[in-house]
């Protein structure tokens, strides 16, 4: 009976320790989901497109250094982009259609994981003339991280290539973006349920100069406006790009 009388009344005592324990670890739990979500997300607007288009089983690789734009940079004392790196990877199906994944990322550590992104983009070639060409430029992408997927993109450009020269062309265009990270209404920062996405306007103005047969030099200026419906607010930014590109089994 004793016995029967220690166990509940030790029991009364244990109960609110665990609860209180349990509350202890739910925050810890919430603390760590707040600091694994970034706070802002990085992509990128360059094309980079070659001195003239890949043809039918060419293979095109480039890599660079850009401006990755901020998502949110309100949340980052305003910085509205973020030095980077860029990779990208094209094949031409056929002299009119061409497909790259691109891979970038945050080269800053601004915050705590590494924050990067992918995307696949096609190329819609219809020629004018044998100097110049317009290019029809639809993405799909995603925004990462560390190793979740905290974002989605969809977007497409037009662009107008002209070639100057066999070693030099000039490109420009624009197109429209859309972010999102989930399909459903969140919370902002007002208290007011919105659904956590963005649109955009990007501007495209490049030179890609053939410094030999196989290798390039792209230069780009990329203006751009983005409005973040979530948070009510927009930017203007500039996302200037240059990188070297070497084409694989190029036709002469």
């Amino acid at each position: 009976m004793n016995l029967i009388i220690f166990a509940r009344i030790n029991l009364h005592f244990v109960q609110p320790r665990i609860k209180d324990m349990i509350k202890k670890i739910a925050i810890l739990m919430v603390i760590g989901m707040l600091i694994s979500c970034s706070k802002s997300l990085v992509y990128s607007p360059s094309i980079n497109l070659a001195n003239q288009p890949i043809r039918e089983k060419e293979i095109d690789i480039q890599c660079g250094v850009e401006l990755l734009p901020e998502s949110r940079p309100e949340e980052l004392q305003g910085n509205k982009t973020t030095f980077g790196i860029s990779g990208q990877l094209s094949y031409g199906f056929s002299d009119k259609f061409n497909l790259t994944i691109k891979g970038w990322g945050d080269a800053e550590g601004r915050e705590r994981l590494i924050r990067s992104g992918y995307s696949l983009n096609g190329q819609f070639i219809k020629t004018l003339s044998e100097r110049n060409r317009v290019i029809i430029l639809p993405r799909i992408g995603m925004a990462l991280n560390g190793n979740d997927i905290a974002g989605y993109g969809l977007g497409a450009s037009i662009i107008y290539q002209n070639s100057i020269n066999q070693k030099l062309s000039w490109y420009g265009g624009a197109g429209l973006l859309w972010g999102f990270r989930y399909l459903e209404k969140d919370i902002n920062s007002k208290n007011e349920e919105k659904l956590p996405m963005g649109i955009g306007i990007i501007g495209n103005l490049g030179l890609a100069w053939q410094i030999s047969n196989n290798i390039r030099l792209n230069c780009e200026v990329n203006p751009g406006y983005q409005i973040n419906t979530f948070d009510e607010n927009s930017q203007m930014f500039l996302s200037p790009t240059i990188g070297i590109g070497y084409t694989l089994n190029k036709v002469n």
